[in-house]
């Protein structure tokens, strides 16, 4: 999945959907608290992601902190079983 600056999370499934796109797609460990901008490359210790992609992921995530908060559900739970599911595939 691609996401641009139109992109919006709005539901759960969105929120799924973001997190599947960061460990399976961008292949990066996160954590939802972690800023953007700290994730580096650890062999030549530069950004992982350009300027706009972490305003615009660091935007992204905001809302899935939203969409949890609204729906009553974990988002390190969410993120958890995102996590796993990559590694025991």
């Amino acid at each position: 999945m691609i996401y641009t600056i139109e992109s919006h999370i709005q539901t759960v499934s969105d929120v799924e959907k973001f997190f599947h796109h960061l460990i399976s797609e961008r292949n990066l460990n996160f954590h939802p608290d972690n800023d953007f901008s700290e994730y580096i490359c650890c062999e030549d210790k530069t950004s992982t992601f350009t300027e706009e992609e972490v305003l615009l992921y660091n935007r992204l995530m905001k809302e899935s902190f939203i969409v949890c908060e609204k729906a009553n559900l974990d988002i390190y739970e969410i993120a958890y079983s995102e996590l796993t599911k990559h590694m025991f595939r």
